[in-house]
């Protein structure tokens, strides 16, 4: 499936790289997943996704330590969109799920910072998150 997919070896928007993972543009994913041919694996820490997370259904939340606890929890008969907030923590993310043995993973080039300069569809939750600090008022 992957071959036929429009993810390249290479990133073209962040620097960091890892050899054998593959990259899939903010607007490429955004098809998949609203077709649900692919679901996203968010790999932000908690506190990064409670104040801002992208805005579609099939979306799975495991900051990177939890990865391998909830390994069962991913499908291997779809493509698994990776994504962090800038590509870096994604691309090793991406890497460990293909040598768990994941063949369809590709990291979201850019991650989060790319998905909105790209104008897709982002659920901003900063209101609620701030834990009710004294200047929110």
């Amino acid at each position: 499936m992957m071959k036929n997919l429009v993810v390249k070896e290479s990133p073209e928007v962040q620097e960091f790289n890892l050899e054998g993972v593959r990259h899939i543009s903010a607007e490429h994913a955004y098809d998949l997943l609203s077709q649900h041919k692919a679901i996203l694996l968010d790999v932000r820490e908690k506190d990064e996704y409670e104040v801002e997370r992208v805005a579609l259904p099939a979306i799975l939340h495991y900051p990177m330590p939890k990865i391998i606890d909830n390994i069962q929890e991913l499908p291997s008969h779809k493509l698994i969109i990776v994504m962090d907030s800038l590509g870096e923590r994604g691309t090793k993310a991406a890497n460990l799920l293909n040598m768990q043995g994941f063949g369809q993973v590709a990291n979201l080039d850019g991650g989060l910072v790319q998905w909105k300069a790209g104008g897709f569809p982002v659920e901003d939750i900063l209101p609620d998150a701030c834990g009710g600090c004294w200047g929110c008022g």
